[in-house]
């Protein structure tokens, strides 16, 4: 089974080194958005001073497999919701 890695740059760089070994990319999916979950609401809540948060998921070759990118806005006035 091939192994994945679960890169964080939140402001500061936590480089998996570790990786898991998962069935496919379907299951590297679904542990990034758990794992994104925990970590966001673990987190020194740096998303909020502004900084994006990014997961970069790769496989054993360091390609990157896909992105998940979490960011906050604070608009100057409060738009309708879903406007």
């Amino acid at each position: 089974m091939p192994r994945y890695f679960f890169h964080v740059l939140d402001g500061k760089a936590a480089i998996d080194d570790t990786g898991l070994i998962l069935a496919d990319e379907s299951e590297a999916q679904i542990e990034a958005l758990r794992g994104a979950g925990e970590m966001l609401a673990d987190g020194e809540m740096t998303i909020w001073l502004g900084n994006e948060w990014l997961m970069a998921v790769t496989d054993e070759n360091g390609a990157i497999l896909f992105k998940l990118k979490f960011s906050v806005e604070h608009p100057t006035r409060s738009p309708a919701l879903l406007s």
